[in-house]
């Protein structure tokens, strides 16, 4: 049985019927008798375009400093609105979020993940996060550490003295989730995946701009690699499932099986985009926060000792269960929190205004883009003192998440958005940083960053690994 159909080829889909239309884009010449908030002046349209695609992080935060929490700025002429306080962040993504539709970038998205729980809308995307919840309620995750557990004890012994340390994250993180959630070994897809995925998350960044989609149907390479690459996760996730359909397993306790248990609710097109997803947010994003975690480490020799600290009083002769590593790793969790602070893995999060609305006391008129960016707001210094210094202290015994105003610190999104896996990523990610500290000393030259759909870090990112004698 094959999933894969040419009318269900994700690259090629138009949008779907069932979701609200998009409003017409404000363009440049009409937005003359509109009341703005303040911004560049629009003729500067083209510069800013050209900035914004060289840094687009760098530019929003620009933006927020020069401008205000809320402002307007024009790119490929067409009207965008920064939002930037908590209160407006919370509102575009939480209390005020059915005014808004996805935005700019995950039209791009949808041509690799089809219409998985990352990119659908209403009323299909309520519908499948129902649907996927069980195996990441409390209650399964202790099967889920356990099987982790030995994942990254496997993995880290066989680490030589040098490593590309953003390769063995994604190696890592990807043979997890296939374990947990599909139920096989990731193996035979790792070096497949790494190579589509780099193009892929590239280039749906690279081209999110309006306009930018007319060059898909050209030869040009850049944009032909685009839907080759697509195509090829395209057919991993087609093979997973067959595989599974294949071997007659009929266990429901891992997610591949209950999405195939509800053939008679959702399409096998639906679950192979739900199975494209979780490749991609299940194992790029903590793969990501976790290579800058250790990299910050490297910078800060103090948390680094303080984390092996906890790791050495740490019970790891044996697999813990969620609620006790949660317990035991108060320093693990605040290195991820910080990380995830200044290296959100998902760092923007466009949507485009369906009717006039006003948001954080600025009226945002219909058909403007909107940007939502983690990026700007967990670096506002009226949230967070000293915001570009990695400074773990600052969640521990503090209480701050709590504390902080609703909208500052969303790493995992918000509202009916929030990252399902939520949970599952801290379990996974406290394992490695606590077995990584007990048994390993990294040495790692901090990377660039390269934001794309994610937010990446830079080449093979290389770390020196020297083992601890016991």
């Amino acid at each position: 049985m094959s999933v894969q159909d040419p009318m269900t080829r994700p690259f090629d889909n138009p949008r779907p019927d069932e979701y609200l239309p998009i409003p017409q884009a404000i363009k440049r010449s009409a937005a003359k008798h509109l009341t703005l908030p303040p911004g560049p002046h629009p003729l500067a349209s083209d510069w800013l375009t050209l900035t914004f695609t060289l840094d687009t992080p760098r530019f929003l935060e620009s933006m927020r400093i020069r401008h205000g929490d809320i402002c307007s700025f024009f790119l490929a002429r067409q009207l965008f609105i920064g939002v930037f306080s908590a209160q407006g962040a919370y509102e575009v993504t939480v209390s005020k979020q059915h005014h808004f539709v996805k935005g700019v970038g995950f039209d791009r998205m949808r041509k690799v993940l089809g219409e998985g729980l990352l990119t659908n809308e209403e009323p299909i995307h309520m519908q499948h996060r129902r649907a996927m919840q069980p195996p990441f309620h409390h209650g399964n995750l202790d099967v889920y550490v356990a099987l982790m557990d030995e994942i990254v004890r496997k993995r880290i012994a066989a680490w030589g003295a040098e490593i590309s340390l953003s390769h063995e994250m994604m190696a890592l993180t990807l043979e997890i989730v296939c374990q947990c959630l599909f139920g096989m070994e990731s193996s035979k897809y790792t070096a497949r995946i790494a190579k589509a995925m780099e193009i892929a998350i590239d280039r749906i960044e690279r081209t999110m701009l309006p306009g930018l989609d007319r060059f898909d149907s050209t030869k040009l390479p850049y944009f032909t690699a685009f839907a080759q690459a697509s195509d090829e996760l395209v057919e991993i996730a087609d093979e997973i499932i067959r595989a599974r359909i294949a071997s007659k397993d009929n266990r429901k306790d891992d997610l591949l099986g209950i999405l195939l248990s509800m053939q008679d609710q959702i399409s096998l097109t639906h679950i192979r985009d739900e199975v494209l997803t979780l490749i991609l947010s299940g194992h790029e994003t903590t793969a990501n926060v976790l290579t800058w975690a250790f990299a910050y480490l490297s910078e800060n020799p103090k948390w680094q000792m303080k984390l092996r600290e906890e790791a050495l009083r740490s019970d790891l002769a044996t697999a813990p269960t969620y609620q006790s590593l949660e317990g035991m790793s108060p320093i693990a969790s605040a290195i991820l929190e910080e990380a995830l602070r200044l290296a959100p893995p998902v760092w923007v999060a466009p949507r485009i205004a369906i009717e006039d609305v006003e948001i954080d006391g600025i009226r945002v008129p219909k058909g403007a883009h909107v940007l939502v960016s983690q990026y700007v707001t967990q670096r506002d210094p009226r949230y967070f003192a000293e915001p570009e210094e990695f400074d773990p202290s600052r969640w521990l015994g503090t209480d701050l998440e709590r504390k902080l105003p609703k909208g500052a610190f969303f790493p995992f999104g918000a509202g009916s958005r929030k990252c399902l896996g939520e949970y599952f990523a801290l379990a996974e990610s406290r394992l490695i940083l606590l077995h990584v500290a007990k048994n390993l000393a990294l040495q790692t030259k901090f990377p660039k960053a390269q934001p794309r759909a994610t937010y990446r870090p830079k080449g093979k990112v290389l770390s020196q690994v020297s083992r601890y004698s016991h």
